[in-house]
């Protein structure tokens, strides 16, 4: 993970992205003790910072088995394990207003539901944070499959992906690479 997060994600300060060993100690201690509790500092990859002010008390921050993220104040932070991810799409936030959000569909269990990451203060960091999270989707799969683990709902990634094809936001070629990625 921390190749792909180091291949993935730049080192963009502009776009509020900091990849180790380049975060700023002060952006990361108001993460961790804003909304991410639950991870140490030497865990920590990367850090999205998603405030305009710089203080990182809102984004997300990055580890190898799993990433952290809060939106805002007003909602609960989230924890992801890339394990548990079975679909990742950046969209527009509001139309004609350049922001940006992350859906991703994570599934635990039986039960699968969409999170949304809002990259409305750096809209141009969404489509690299959408880039990684899908890497690790699919580098989580293929380790699942290779390893005998069935970490991932695979019927689940099936039709998340067919369900993208049918509405024209995967093109076959690359539907077919999933699926050939998902069955090993």
């Amino acid at each position: 993970m921390e190749d792909l997060i180091q291949d993935r994600l730049p080192h963009a300060p502009q776009m509020g992205l900091f990849v180790t060993p380049n975060v700023p100690e002060g952006r990361l201690a108001n993460a961790l003790s804003d909304y991410a509790h639950h991870i140490s500092e030497d865990e920590v990859l990367a850090l999205y910072d998603a405030t305009l002010s710089g203080n990182a008390k809102d984004g997300a921050v990055f580890a190898l088995d799993r990433f952290i993220f809060q939106n805002t104040d007003l909602e609960a932070p989230q924890t992801v394990r890339y394990q548990d991810l079975v679909d990742v799409s950046s969209e527009r936030r509001w139309l004609g207003l350049g922001g940006k959000k992350v859906v991703l569909t994570v599934n635990r269990g039986r039960a699968t539901f969409e999170l949304t990451m809002d990259f409305s203060g750096q809209p141009d960091a969404a489509e690299y944070v959408a880039e990684m999270l899908q890497e690790a989707m699919l580098q989580d799969i293929s380790l699942s499959s290779s390893s005998g683990e069935s970490a991932t709902d695979q019927a689940a990634v099936r039709r998340a992906l067919e369900d993208l094809r049918q509405k024209g936001k995967l093109t076959d070629a690359d539907f077919d690479r999933l699926m050939g990625a998902l069955q090993g």
